[in-house]
């Protein structure tokens, strides 16, 4: 097996930097909003500022990455949010950061975010081949994940002792760092040079999802992917913020942890996908972790209700570690779930669509997310926590055993069939979908 490479190991670290950094930052964002306002809408309503700019500019961001040279996509975008990171630190130090300034510079953050991440996603296979994907992915999923191990523990022990502006000086020297490792990546551009206009940025756009449309199966995975979103992230995006700290009562490190948690078997779950499962069926791997995911989804669901939180002592170690254990379980499963997925788009999409067509794939992934965090935000004000997360699991399971009878893990076994057969370049099944 070929050496991952100089380039490959530069990428990862300058993610490691900046991951551990956001890790801080996305931990401290929440608590802070509730300590200042203890509203589960407000929590909402940063979900979808935080969300919004991937739906309007997540095309366009697609398209730039595909028209321009990614490497320096990344550099600027992370001196770029470095530096309004850093305003916003400067402006909680002078006691002048209001909610609505906190909004309008999470706007720009999440805009300067869906600009770098098309790219970096797209550059990955140009600088280590594709014979290396899987295990780039799962080295890449496992260090992402020692960041968001690290970063939320980190975060809470911060906001927790020296408050929102520490939290903004780490993030923001975090992604400047970042920048700085990423000067020394040696990359040559691999796709074509060409004036942008508006026009052409439309005509990427319809292209990109044209693409789409010719991977049988892969819409309905999109759809899938929407629904759950809309389902489950506001979970634990909204919910459950609101449920530790505001209902049980856990204090920002004990938060910190138990995010941190999901984390750690996300890392678990990848090292597990680079090492004794590297030859396993990916198509078996997504399918048993879908599966998985939806049981423990309802062991974790009970522990939000009274009788348990009554029964461990409220903010105690001992209801921690109930819930802790099954989060910890369910991220090993999401990784069975979203590698191999993400190795199937490396695979399927060549290099000069490569931007424009993840850009689409996260856009419709997520497009209902906002909406699912604007309900669920109204909803945690006025209704108990508990039936919120149990009618959540509830939809998805439903959701989970249609998607799985249509037999929707198969597309990976097709694909990697046919791109088998292909020596030339990924192979696309060229079935409109209708």
């Amino acid at each position: 097996m070929k050496d991952l490479g100089r380039n490959f190991w530069l990428f990862t670290t300058g993610r490691l930097v900046s991951l551990i950094g956001s890790g801080v930052q996305a931990l401290a964002i929440p608590l802070y909003i509730l300590d200042i306002t203890g509203s589960g809408a407000m929590m909402g309503t940063f979900s979808i500022v935080t969300m919004l700019p991937r739906i309007l500019f997540g095309p366009i961001a697609g398209v730039l990455g595909d028209r321009f040279n990614r490497k320096l996509i990344m550099i600027y975008m992370d001196f770029a949010r470095g530096a309004a990171i850093l305003a916003m630190a400067y402006l909680a130090n002078s006691e002048a950061l209001t909610i609505t300034l906190l909004f309008i510079f999470q706007l720009i953050v999440s805009t300067l975010d869906i600009s770098f991440d098309p790219a970096t996603a797209a550059m990955l296979p140009d600088i280590i081949g594709e014979d290396n994907l899987l295990r780039g992915n799962s080295i890449l999923g496992a260090v992402n994940s020692v960041s968001y191990i690290v970063g939320p523990a980190l975060g809470g022990i911060l906001y927790g002792l020296f408050g929102i502006e520490i939290v903004f000086i780490l993030n923001g020297a975090s992604f400047i760092a970042s920048a700085i490792s990423e000067i020394f990546i040696r990359y040559q551009q691999t796709t074509e040079k060409s004036k942008v206009s508006v026009k052409s940025v439309f005509l990427d756009i319809a292209e990109g999802i044209t693409f789409l449309r010719k991977i049988k199966g892969l819409l309905m995975v999109l759809v899938f992917a929407m629904v759950s979103n809309f389902l489950l992230s506001p979970i634990f995006i909204v919910v459950f913020p609101f449920f530790a700290r505001t209902v049980v009562g856990f204090s920002s490190q004990q938060y910190g942890f138990l995010q941190s948690g999901w984390v750690v078997g996300v890392l678990v779950g990848n090292v597990l996908l680079g090492t004794i499962l590297v030859k396993k069926r990916q198509g078996r791997l997504f399918a048993g972790g879908l599966a998985a995911e939806t049981i423990i989804n309802f062991i974790l669901a009970a522990f939000f209700f009274p009788y348990f939180t009554r029964l461990f002592g409220g903010a105690s170690w001992l209801y921690f570690v109930s819930l802790g254990v099954p989060i910890i379980v369910m991220g090993v499963f999401n990784a069975f779930v979203n590698t191999p997925l993400q190795t199937l788009f490396h695979r399927i999409v060549p290099t000069s669509h490569r931007s424009r067509v993840f850009s689409v794939i996260s856009i419709l992934a997520q497009i209902a997310t906002p909406l699912g965090s604007a309900i669920f935000g109204f909803a945690v004000d006025r209704f108990p926590v508990h039936y919120l997360v149990l009618a959540s699991c509830i939809g998805n399971a439903i959701l989970t055993v249609v998607f799985l009878i249509k037999g929707m893990s198969k597309l990976f076994e097709e694909k990697l069939s046919r791109n088998r057969n292909e020596p030339t370049g990924p192979a696309i099944e060229t079935e409109t979908a209708s």
